[in-house]
């Protein structure tokens, strides 16, 4: 938990360390990210001070108080844009400790004489002050971990409780059924006596033998299952309980549940399910506006075209979609277009053979379809049919099945130029880009790159057991210089790489990959002592420059060929010149 999840309660402590000094007041988290605020700081809280406050970055590094009396003058200032032009009088500052750990900052600023008189009349019991009201946080934190833990505990004592009401079923060594409970049998439309038969035991355990074998692990497995009982096919959510080492669907135990009647605990939520669209890392504008754009049509059922390149994140924001909307209870079926050949796509889709396919297992909920573009025409005529008229023909039946699915489709292909090709029916793109949504590339988002780096050293160094904290800058530099064709998935895979080739706490430009360590940033382009720079370089860290300041505002590159004083036919060329992506 962090310091933002109680936003409320530090805002409130701050309005009163302020209505008591008289002082503007400002508390960050560990991130630089304002998260309370009086006076003129109010209306900057939530926005990130990473770039203008070097003041509280040495309080949070040093985790010791900081005074500067001459805002702008002191050397701490020296790297701020506001450098010597500072519009504050005075700033004291004190770290938010946690068990030796630095949580964030409370500052108090003066923006005027009479302020600045009153924060330096006594500093050091302001600074008492400011440690005791650091030390108030750090505890209403603690307070709201220990409930948090609380609702955890509670949840799983509900979850084991609710178990007692789902089917359970006992799997012998020779994988024969030798226990089943009343609810089993409900589910299971079984007579009162017996166990269940070979054949409906084999339709519950098969879909875990086909997945890749865990080795001695005896964690649970669950998956949405068809099972098809006489002449009719019922979905239940099954989970897998093995009771030997090695895997093998032997001695187990099966539970049981009714997917339309589920709990959070069958939907087995995790806690990206209620995280929604946080789960989209990025703090760029264009970011920013594309979720609370998706937000809004979550709820809604109609179909959805994501476009991006490849590794933008389309499946997540997908996902996204699905768990914020209505049918987040329902299943997410996922199918990629491009992956099988006509036939097995078809019957995947589809169904055949007495299996469901990957329609009807979405029943209720969401079909992603990735690399629509490569689906093939027959198909894609089948899928039209299927939108057109809500409902598909099973087979072997003569009425119309109506079908309760949302179809969100995904490609990284120039859609309006395959229609043109007759590669895709014009048709079925219009219906499936009712509602569209364009990922922009990494490289148009600058400002996330090191955002998302940052989550990935953390991810990879955890699941890897590497004690990686931070990046250096020389690394820093080298990533905001690439151009990353393989956006977030290639960015995730460097940090990875990089985790696992360093052995100490920081990664550095030598842990990155080969055709990475080449890269011309614009920090060695400038800071070159024997060498005289000449034109090229220059205007290559120029328009470099424009194009990071107006990526990271979310405006055009019009926008910059105008900074440059340049026509944007000369900007485009010159990108194409310097190699930069367009």
């Amino acid at each position: 938990m962090q310091l933002k999840d109680i936003q409320p309660s530090i805002q409130q402590i701050a309005v009163a360390i302020g209505s008591v000094l008289r002082i503007d007041v400002e508390i960050a988290d560990s991130e630089l990210f304002r998260i309370a605020g009086t006076g003129l700081a109010k209306h900057e809280i939530w926005k990130e001070m990473r770039n203008e406050d070097y003041v509280y970055r040495q309080c949070i590094v040093t985790g010791k108080p900081v005074i500067i009396e001459r805002p702008g003058f002191h050397e701490l200032c020296a790297p701020c844009a506001h450098f010597r032009n500072c519009k504050e009088f005075g700033e004291v500052c004190c770290p938010i400790l946690s068990d030796d750990k630095v949580l964030g900052v409370i500052g108090l600023i003066a923006f005027d004489e009479e302020q600045r008189d009153r924060l330096f009349s006594d500093v050091e019991a302001k600074l008492d002050f400011l440690s005791k009201m650091a030390g108030l946080i750090a505890t209403k934190l603690k307070e709201a971990e220990l409930q948090a833990e609380q609702l955890i505990q509670e949840r799983k004592l509900s979850a084991l409780i609710g178990y007692i009401d789902n089917g359970i079923i006992l799997i012998n060594h020779d994988g024969d059924s030798e226990f089943m409970n009343p609810a089993a049998r409900a589910l299971l439309r079984q007579d009162r006596e017996g166990l269940p038969s070979r054949e409906l035991l084999e339709q519950l355990v098969e879909p875990f033998r086909s997945t890749r074998r865990r080795e001695r692990t005896k964690e649970p497995e669950s998956k949405l299952i068809p099972v098809k009982i006489g002449d009719r096919f019922i979905h239940l959510f099954v989970t897998y309980h093995p009771s030997r080492p090695d895997g093998i669907v032997k001695d187990a135990v099966l539970m049981l549940a009714d997917p339309e009647h589920m709990t959070d605990v069958a939907i087995r939520y995790t806690e990206d399910n209620y995280r929604g669209f946080e789960g989209v890392i990025s703090n760029h504008p264009l970011m920013q506006s594309l979720k609370d754009m998706l937000r809004k049509v979550a709820g809604s059922r109609s179909p959805v075209l994501i476009r991006g390149e490849n590794g933008t994140g389309k499946e997540l924001i997908a996902q996204s979609i699905h768990r914020s909307g209505e049918r987040k209870n329902g299943p997410y079926v996922s199918l990629n277009c491009s992956a099988l050949p006509e036939a097995p796509l078809h019957a995947l889709l589809f169904g055949g053979d007495g299996r469901p396919g990957r329609l009807a297992e979405a029943e209720g909920g969401t079909l992603f379809l990735d690399d629509i573009a490569y689906m093939p025409m027959r198909i894609q005529v089948e899928l039209l049919r299927v939108l057109e008229n809500k409902g598909v023909w099973r087979e072997g039946e003569r009425e119309l099945q109506s079908v309760d699915v949302r179809i969100i489709a995904a490609t990284d292909q120039d859609m309006e130029e395959r229609v043109r090709g007759g590669q895709f029916r014009q048709q079925l793109y219009y219906k499936l880009s009712v509602i569209p949504v364009e990922v922009p590339p990494l490289r148009e988002r600058k400002s996330d790159i090191l955002l998302l780096a940052e989550h990935f050293l953390q991810l990879h160094g955890h699941s890897n057991r590497r004690e990686v904290r931070r990046i250096g800058e020389d690394a820093k530099a080298i990533l905001l210089a690439y151009h990353w064709p393989g956006n977030i998935s290639e960015l995730s895979n460097v940090m990875e790489y990089a985790v696992n080739f360093t052995s100490g706490r920081t990664i550095g430009k030598e842990h990155l990959p080969d055709y990475m360590r080449t890269i011309e940033t614009a920090h060695d382009g400038l800071q070159n002592n024997d060498t005289v720079l000449n034109l090229r370089t220059l205007e290559r860290h120029a328009i470099r420059r424009a194009l990071q300041e107006t990526a990271a505002s979310g405006q055009p590159k019009e926008k910059a060929a105008e900074m440059l004083g340049i026509g944007r036919a000369t900007l485009f060329r010159k990108m194409r010149q310097y190699d930069m992506q367009e």
